[in-house]
């Protein structure tokens, strides 16, 4: 009886959860190199940054980058914000100090008003006790959700 309930349970969870729709729209844009440096040494080499710009589930949309490059420097970090909270995410870095990452920058949660977005953000690049910002910036991505 106790695996029967169990298995009724299991099926009703596995019915009851809807797949994600992937339909949503997407607008991409891809941006090519772009380099940053300092006087004391920190580099920042982006030679990709994919942005998009997507509907979320939540009536909103959401615009993220896929940053591909390199530093050279002890770390790096890049600013997102969220549902308007700014945080500061690392960016993984390999043994050569190269990265391939993606990158959710900001979302909404109701339509925006606005035809076209275009997003900015800061990667900070960090060598010892030195900080290079590098600001970026999306081309202008079509909001699909215009009126």
């Amino acid at each position: 009886m106790k695996k029967i309930t169990v298995l009724l349970i299991g099926l009703t969870i596995f019915f009851s959860c809807s797949k994600e729709d992937d339909s949503s729209k997407e607008t991409t844009c891809i941006k090519s190199t772009e380099n940053y440096n300092n006087d004391n040494g920190a580099v920042l080499n982006l030679t990709s940054q994919k942005w998009y710009l997507k509907e979320n589930g939540i009536g909103g949309v959401d615009v993220g980058v896929n940053i591909i490059g390199t530093i050279q420097g002890d770390s790096a970090y890049i600013r997102t914000y969220g549902d308007g909270l700014i945080g500061d995410a690392k960016i993984e870095l390999n043994n050569k100090k190269e990265f391939n990452q993606k990158f959710g920058i900001f979302f909404t949660s109701s339509p925006s008003s606005e035809k076209y977005i275009t997003a900015n953000t800061i990667i900070m690049v960090f060598n010892g006790q030195d900080t290079l910002k590098a600001n970026i910036s999306s081309c202008s991505l079509e909001n699909s959700q215009y009126q």
